[in-house]
């Protein structure tokens, strides 16, 4: 949706933590790529529904990437094409707003905008450090 103050806001909408599936993932850079093209865009805000911007990646989507049921993208395609060349390379200024939690890909999908702002109350980590694991979308 685009504000006449000319500022679209992207809404990740994955019930009941805005888990970052390969759909969600999916959807965001096209709605993205959207705003970009859009003459009356002068910035964007990325920001989560009902006050959590992202619990992370779904990890349930591994077994539908493993059983075939999803195509697997290629190596480096959430990490390079989405988040470093099309948010982090964006042409128009972008911000995650952040409520609630913020926890590993979508902690990463935050940083990935140019600015990022939240309430006090909002918790922001990378748990899979705790299990000795890289953040995933690098």
């Amino acid at each position: 949706e685009v504000g006449g103050d000319g500022v679209a806001v992207i809404t990740i909408c994955n019930p009941p933590v805005n888990s970052l599936s390969i759909d969600v993932l999916l959807s965001l850079k096209e709605s993205y790529e959207e705003a970009l093209q859009r003459t009356d865009v002068k910035a964007i805000v990325v920001t989560g529904k009902g006050g959590k911007f992202s619990g992370g990646f779904d990890i349930s989507s591994f077994g539908d990437l493993h059983s075939g049921k999803i195509e697997q993208p290629k190596v480096g395609y959430i990490s390079i094409d989405i988040l470093t060349e099309l948010l982090e390379g964006a042409t128009k200024p972008s911000v995650a707003a952040i409520d609630g939690l913020c926890l590993g890909g979508g902690l990463e999908v935050s940083m990935a905008c140019h600015a990022r702002i939240s309430t006090p109350t909002a918790q922001l980590g990378l748990p899979e450090l705790q299990l000795g694991i890289i953040p995933g979308f690098g």
